[in-house]
């Protein structure tokens, strides 16, 4: 017995954090291989 009632709007709202969520992620992942790059090609860049 499930004491609290759910709806399939609240399942939907929560698919949808999930995918915030994973789309944060690969935003948070894409900028961090731009920093690595850029620590790369800065540290060849020395003149």
């Amino acid at each position: 017995f499930d004491p609290i009632p759910r709806t399939p709007e609240e399942s939907k709202e929560e698919s949808n954090d999930e995918e915030e969520q994973d789309l944060r992620l690969s935003d948070e992942a894409r900028i961090q291989e731009e920093e690595d790059a850029d620590e790369l090609y800065r540290d060849v860049n020395i003149n």
